[in-house]
């Protein structure tokens, strides 16, 4: 399951993932895809600490995201954006959100704001459930957007007015099923750099974190010896031996993942064995920046 923490940081930390600027008007010209990506974003302030002023906060349904966009006068602050829980900025007491995933937005620089940081904000969309404030305190802003599920989310610096918006994708749209997947191919060789899992509302989620640009030939689909045990096969353009890092042997507990272990072959090509508590539908994504295959085995 994906952890929690309860701390938060005392300093903005350096960009960890893109981060997209834009103008007003380039920012309203076409609706953007999905974001895709879930580790920490930071971006640095574009004003002095003693100017930005938080004057608002709103919220809006698109057709693949919803977005949150905090308002500023005076340019905008450095900020922080990650999956943990929303804090009380002056106890570290956790603040409950609407959803089972909470994504906490730092604002440091911050030096005062007109608005009511009791004030709690129920949008009800897709993904966006909740907007509530941790509270500010010497230049620093606390707040938390509860989720419908852990999703892929973006961090936009607007100008124009000043503001920063945060993205965060609705839930997939693919239906679950149970039939053969096939897709992918360009990839040379096969390169896996690990696997990860996580619970979500209604599906447990597997993730191959590939280390090529381009996807290797793939197929996903029970087998027929173990009806429980879905089949992952990946084939690169050639047989050049594949490269797998870490552990090929991964114990997995969640509602119906047990496990899953690596097998490479002489000729390039791998099997990844998912063993699951029993046979149900799945979907697979196949997501880029950074390229990875993901599983999602329904409850």
């Amino acid at each position: 399951m994906w952890n929690k923490w309860i701390r938060y940081p005392l300093a903005v930390a350096v960009l960890a993932a893109p981060v997209l600027a834009a103008t007003g008007a380039a920012a309203g010209t076409a609706d953007l895809p999905a974001p895709t990506r879930t580790a920490p974003v930071a971006g640095t302030a574009t004003a002095p600490p003693d100017r930005p002023v938080l004057t608002g906060v709103r919220y809006g349904r698109h057709d693949r995201y919803d977005r949150v966009v905090f308002d500023f006068t005076g340019g905008t602050p450095a900020y922080r954006v990650e999956y943990a829980p929303l804090v009380g900025i002056g106890t570290g007491d956790p603040i409950p959100l609407t959803g089972p995933a909470d994504l906490r937005v730092t604002f440091a620089g911050v030096p005062t704001t007109t608005l009511d940081m009791r004030t709690v904000r129920n949008p009800g969309l897709p993904t966006l459930r909740q907007v509530r404030f941790g509270g500010a305190f010497e230049g620093r802003v606390l707040a938390g957007l509860g989720l419908a599920d852990r999703v892929g989310f973006r961090v936009l610096r607007l100008s124009d007015p000043p503001r920063i918006a945060v993205d965060v994708a609705h839930q997939p749209t693919q239906p679950f099923g149970t039939a053969t997947f096939r897709g992918g191919g360009g990839a040379d060789l096969v390169s896996i750099a690990g696997v990860r899992s996580g619970a979500h509302p209604g599906y447990d989620r597997l993730v191959l974190d590939l280390r090529t640009a381009r996807f290797p030939l793939m197929s996903v689909a029970y087998t027929v010896p173990t009806p429980t045990r879905l089949h992952i096969g990946l084939t690169g353009m050639t047989t050049a031996p594949a490269q797998i890092a870490g552990p090929r042997q991964v114990p997995i507990r969640l509602t119906r993942l047990r496990g899953a272990s690596i097998v490479a072959y002489d000729n390039g090509t791998v099997s990844v064995f998912v063993d699951t508590d029993r046979r149900t539908a799945f979907r697979v994504m196949l997501l880029t920046n950074p390229t990875r295959l993901v599983v999602d085995v329904r409850h």
